[in-house]
């Protein structure tokens, strides 16, 4: 009696090898562009908080008839904010670092008006997981984050940022300047 088999189709080791080498290529040029992907988004997300720093700068000074953080009739084109940021939040939230009604950076904010909001994401965490309540930093964790502020009213600041040596017409803006110890980009409000 003749038997015939049967023959099982299936993969032969060659085929399943050239799929995992298919499968580890496209994963090799998808994951950094998930990486840059997702940095953008941290760009982004960033430069929404500096508006939103600079649009609470001009509102303080459409109730108080000046800016904040300007002494005389000089434009500011480097503050940073985290050299005075008890008086940056104070003044522009109207409370206190610890959350109670304060009169802000040298009572300059003396209606106790709250200009903006700042969120716990804003302020800056150490490696230990500890929140500041004084210190803001971006998406990225970097707290070296600067205004650039029209004192003498003639609508141009020259911030001295990374990317950037001249002057912009602006009143307010901001920017980030690198981390280069961390590995932080820099970026700025106008670009």
């Amino acid at each position: 009696m003749m038997t015939t088999e049967k023959r099982q189709s299936a993969f032969t080791l060659i085929e399943l090898l050239m799929v995992i080498a298919i499968i580890g290529i496209l994963a090799a040029i998808l994951i950094p562009a998930v990486g840059s992907v997702k940095r953008q988004a941290n760009i982004a997300a960033s430069k929404s908080q500096l508006a939103n720093y600079a649009n609470a700068v001009e509102l303080f000074k459409g109730e108080y008839k000046f800016y904040p953080f300007v002494s005389g009739t000089s434009d500011v084109n480097n503050l940073d904010i985290n050299a005075s940021s008890n008086k940056f939040v104070e003044t522009l939230s109207g409370r206190t670092s610890s959350g109670a009604a304060g009169k802000g950076w040298k009572s300059a904010n003396r209606r106790e008006m709250n200009f903006i909001s700042f969120s716990e994401t804003e302020f800056w965490m150490n490696d230990s997981g500890v929140v500041s309540p004084t210190e803001l930093a971006d998406r990225f964790n970097n707290k070296l984050i600067f205004l650039a502020i029209d004192g003498d009213g003639d609508g141009m600041v020259s911030p001295q940022s990374d990317n950037n040596s001249g002057s912009l017409r602006a009143t307010v803006t901001a920017f980030v300047k690198e981390d280069t110890a961390n590995g932080l980009p820099s970026y700025e409000l106008w670009d």
